[in-house]
């Protein structure tokens, strides 16, 4: 599996169960608004034909997650709605130009629940819950008024389990335990806030998750600053992967896709799932696009349970769609995160957003010290 940013970052779709007659048009912001009869949304659903003429521009993270989008998701939408869903790469800046130009050519993008949540209002419209049905969402996955979960992924601890054998590691607090399990630690020490690895280090410190303090965020920094020599560092989940797989480092918190690929190229690496840390990545409506009910509708379409069983197959994450049963076999039997869910530790989105600009600079002075 591929991994994937839109930081900090790192899922979802929609439909529109109606008739109508359009004239053609494209997407952007200067394109009128089309009116379209909605009929109340069912995950999955598009009426035929019922977007005839209308161009939607999907803004994406890339790499293997769009072009498995592409494949089970948009190419079925398309047949089925008559729209068209060009792709195109999600940055940040780029979407802060189109919103403040009024000229907004993307219709859906892809980014952090974090970051969505922090310019939810500004950047991104809310999302219009009678016309994408959220029902069969996982639990823990909503994050905000403006996002439905599009991936989600985990940090999980990948180990060697030649290494560890019968006695491997169990908690986050394990993890930082260079006595009990010694060995060389991979880390996230990135150019971009890696808020679910401080929040996997909260945790390992027994942190109140009801009563969080930006205390809480510098004590997560010590927690790996603590590791001293057995902490190396990675920059890219390509490096994560490939340090476990030389066997440089002994267990690393890692994306769970990386993990999942160093398994899969024939390393002794297992997942530990106690405590790890649910990441979403999110799609989202800018603000100001042209055909947002259409937009919602896709959205809809995007969270069938079909569309995300056939999205897990391509891409190797996890469905967002509870009723989802895609076909998988070892070793991403092991690595689907969908099926911790009751172990995993889910992100304090809110703590994040209000303390932001004073993290990141920790962040920043943390990683250039590392």
């Amino acid at each position: 599996m591929t991994s994937h940013k839109s930081r900090w970052s790192a899922v979802s779709g929609l439909a529109l169960v109606a008739a109508v007659a359009l004239a053609g048009c494209s997407a952007g912001g200067a394109a009128p608004e089309q009116e379209l009869d909605l009929e109340p949304a069912v995950a999955g659903e598009i009426a035929e034909g019922a977007l005839d003429g209308i161009t939607l521009v999907y803004a994406g993270n890339g790499g293997n997650i769009q072009e498995g989008q592409e494949k089970a998701i948009w190419e079925p939408f398309s047949e089925e709605s008559g729209a068209i869903v060009e792709q195109d790469a999600f940055e940040l800046t780029k979407l802060r130009a189109m919103v403040d130009s009024g000229n907004v050519d993307w219709n859906m993008v892809v980014s952090s629940a974090i970051e969505v949540e922090r310019f939810c209002g500004d950047l991104y419209e809310e999302i219009d819950t009678e016309k994408v049905d959220l029902s069969k969402v996982p639990d823990g996955l909503l994050a905000g008024d403006c996002m439905v979960p599009n991936v989600f992924y985990g940090y999980v601890v990948a180990y060697n389990s030649e290494v560890y054998g019968d006695n491997p590691p169990q908690t986050a607090a394990d993890f930082f335990d260079t006595e009990k399990f010694p060995g060389k630690r991979g880390v996230p020490v990135t150019p971009w806030m890696e808020a679910p690895a401080v929040e996997f280090a909260m945790v390992a410190n027994g942190a109140d998750f009801d009563a969080l303090e930006p205390e809480d965020f510098t004590a997560g920094l010590e927690a790996y600053s603590s590791l001293g020599s057995d902490l190396v560092p990675w920059t890219s989940g390509a490096q994560s992967q490939q340090q476990l797989e030389s066997g440089e480092v002994d267990m690393a918190l890692v994306w769970s896709g990386r993990g999942f690929g160093a398994a899969n190229a024939g390393a002794p690496i297992a997942p530990m799932w106690g405590e790890w840390v649910v990441a979403v990545d999110g799609i989202a409506v800018p603000k100001g696009s042209a055909d947002v009910d259409a937009s919602f509708a896709a959205i809809n379409y995007l969270l069938g349970a079909d569309q995300q069983a056939a999205a897990s197959e391509f891409t190797s994450y996890a469905p967002v769609n509870v009723d989802a049963k895609p076909t998988v076999e070892e070793p991403l039997t092991d690595w689907l995160v969908s099926d911790h869910l009751d172990t995993g530790h889910t992100v304090s989105i809110d703590y994040w957003v209000e303390n932001w600009d004073q993290f990141s600079s920790e962040w920043t002075d943390w990683v250039a010290g590392s």
